[in-house]
């Protein structure tokens, strides 16, 4: 849990707190990575830490957290949606073309760093990286999608919003459990991601 005292740090304080812990992700493997280490980099007190954080991954997802809305707000500087550029941008051009638009999409938003990072998030313990994937879809993602869902003059108005909203939003991590089996690396584990929006698509098109 993310208490409310860090939400309440300045935001010089909260951003040295997060570049710091995305340091750390991307130089050590979540299992080796040092709350310490973090604090330090970021010049605050030890003791402070669990007056911000239950445990380190806390500041994992908050490194992760920052990803996301990054390419959140990359697709909207590109006047798109979160279903733009997933199950609409599929019916649109097409599922092949789509797919590849879909993983140039994390090329280009994303620098080296940060899918680095979101690697090292997918090589977590499961439990850490299934809690972690489960508040962003919750805190981040279902809020966005079920709105544009909503909006959407694609999408048949009788479904139950909440539901396909939270599904949608668990494409991501269900590729990642199946990818992960399989050896696959995240471009491809986005590509899986994206075969599963379509056929969520298929099934809420007018």
């Amino acid at each position: 849990m993310i208490y409310s005292t860090f939400e309440r740090l300045p935001q010089e304080k909260k951003k040295r707190i997060i570049a710091a812990a995305c340091k750390e992700f991307l130089n050590y493997p979540y299992e080796k990575s040092s709350i310490n280490r973090v604090l330090s980099n970021a010049k605050v007190p030890k003791g402070s830490f669990y007056q911000y954080f239950d445990d380190k991954e806390d500041l994992l997802y908050l490194c992760v957290k920052t990803i996301y809305q990054k390419v959140i707000d990359a697709r909207r500087s590109h006047h798109e949606s979160l279903l733009d550029s997933g199950i609409i941008r599929a019916n649109q051009l097409g599922y092949d073309k789509a797919k590849i638009m879909f993983s140039q999409d994390i090329k280009n938003y994303l620098s080296s760093d940060d899918i680095a990072i979101l690697e090292n998030m997918m090589n977590a313990p499961d439990a850490v990286r299934n809690h972690i994937q489960m508040r962003l879809s919750s805190e981040l993602i279902v809020p966005i999608i079920k709105k544009e869902l909503q909006s959407h003059d694609d999408i048949r108005k009788d479904i139950d919003y909440d539901f396909y909203a939270y599904i949608i939003s668990q494409a991501e991590m269900l590729s990642i459990d199946y990818g992960k089996s399989r050896g696959y690396n995240i471009e491809q584990m986005m590509q899986l991601s994206y075969t599963y929006l379509k056929i969520i698509y298929d099934s809420i098109n007018k």
